[in-house]
């Protein structure tokens, strides 16, 4: 099994989303089924890490970005093979422009 590295900005994604889910649209349950959903899902990436593909983008991808979905969500991760540790870098509705805002985060420096 793989340690799990939270990044920063993730866990400010997954606290955002969970309040707006539970706050703006008043779904507290909706909210708690997505946060367990989430673990469940990140305990899976830690187990078999390799079982998701890279992302459907060539540069993304070239620096060993994985995706897995969580309800209408999705994780984005990568894996350091020598250090046996899985770096969930976002949590990202996944009707945002997820892409971009992932290639604008890399050359920021945040992942």
């Amino acid at each position: 099994m793989y340690k799990l590295i939270h990044s920063k900005i993730i866990k400010k994604d997954i606290g955002s989303s969970h309040k707006y889910i539970e706050e703006t649209l008043e779904a507290p349950m909706a909210a708690d089924n997505l946060k367990k959903e989430l673990l469940e899902k990140l305990e899976y990436i830690k187990e078999k890490p390799y079982s998701r593909p890279f992302v459907q983008d060539t540069f993304l991808a070239s620096l060993g970005i994985r995706a897995i979905n969580v309800k209408n969500f999705v994780i984005f991760y990568r894996i350091k093979e020598d250090e046996k540790n899985v770096t969930a870098v976002r949590f990202m509705y996944n009707k945002r422009d997820w892409k971009n805002i992932l290639k604008e985060n890399v050359l920021d420096g945040i992942i």
